[in-house]
């Protein structure tokens, strides 16, 4: 009878998992599905490479230097220093990028925009999510930009 319900007690934390992450895992419209960063505007296209170049090169303090100028948060000197140290960071777990990959890009309006790309890592790729808004007075600029190592969450689970 232990053994029955033990078994029983299994089974239901097993399906309990399945359930919860299904219903957690973020959405994504990547290759798979046509979408891309063609669109995206050019001036874009031209920041995030010179951004993801630098990191290449190991360059962490150039590449944000770089990818903030202009922003608002280029004023904000310790979200900077935490974005620059937790980049080095997972360079130190992952290893350094060795390349990267423009995953796709969501616009909601002519005025904000998201990109998402895939870092190239030894030990694991990484996140990456940068939004872009188009201020009148200064054009595009980066407002948001995080990375983490979940890049599953680019796959759609149906």
């Amino acid at each position: 009878m232990r053994i029955l319900s033990l078994a029983v007690g299994i089974l239901f934390f097993i399906s309990l998992n399945v359930f919860s992450q299904e219903s957690s895992l973020q959405k994504s419209s990547g290759i798979g599905e046509g979408n891309s960063i063609a669109n995206v505007p050019k001036e874009i296209q031209a920041s995030c490479t010179a951004f993801f170049k630098l990191l290449v090169t190991a360059e962490v303090d150039k590449a944000f230097e770089t990818i903030l100028k202009n922003s608002p948060i280029a004023k904000k000197d310790d979200q900077i220093k935490n974005l620059i140290d937790q980049t080095k960071k997972s360079f130190k777990l992952y290893g350094n990028m060795q390349g990267y990959e423009p995953v796709n890009s969501e616009q909601v309006t002519e005025s904000l925009l998201r990109v998402r790309y895939l870092s190239i890592h030894p030990d694991m790729p990484m996140r990456w999510i940068i939004t872009y808004y188009n201020s009148p007075s200064r054009g595009w600029i980066v407002i948001n930009i995080k990375f983490d190592d979940l890049a599953e969450y680019f796959f759609t689970d149906q």
